[in-house]
């Protein structure tokens, strides 16, 4: 899929100054690439299956339950999505139902980095740039300590 198949599915997306960072891949996913895993995170889809969801969080697609993801990964709520530089961020976006659809990380530029699924991985200035018909809003920011991440996580390449 290229550009101008990104932008009719986020308009947003045009103007906005985002790039392509690397072709489409089956895995990870969003959750994955938010959390630097190679890892496909599905609640409902089975190890067997090549998917993947932690133990002893609760198997659904609400947005508690993948706040407990990243939980389990010290990150917690927080009420901005400006860059701080001791901390790394992600942002949740909910779909039409409400349900968690996406999930974005902030470099240390300030800019996001995505993956869109099975598409492309992006980065893109803002968060509204990917605000729409799928991901109708971003619903939970979350951050962590940058301690302990390694330079590799903090790099604005991935």
């Amino acid at each position: 899929m290229g550009a101008g198949d990104l932008e009719s599915l986020f308009p947003r997306l045009r103007g906005s100054g985002y790039q392509i960072t690397s072709e489409q891949a089956d895995q990870p996913n969003c959750i994955g690439w938010a959390l630097y895993s190679n890892l496909y995170f599905d609640p409902g889809g089975s190890v067997m299956g090549g998917y993947y969801w932690p133990p002893g969080v609760r198997r659904d697609d609400s947005l508690e339950a993948w706040s407990e993801v990243f939980a389990l990964h010290n990150y917690r709520d927080c009420d901005a999505d400006a860059v701080e530089p001791d901390s790394e961020k992600i942002a949740i976006y909910v779909g039409p139902d409400g349900d968690p659809w996406h999930v974005a990380r902030q470099l240390t530029s300030g800019e996001w980095t995505s993956k869109l699924n099975k598409l492309e991985d992006i980065r893109h200035p803002t968060l509204d740039a990917l605000v729409g018909a799928h991901y109708v809003r971003i619903a939970k920011i979350m951050k962590r300590p940058r301690e302990g991440v390694t330079a590799a996580d903090r790099s604005d390449r991935r």
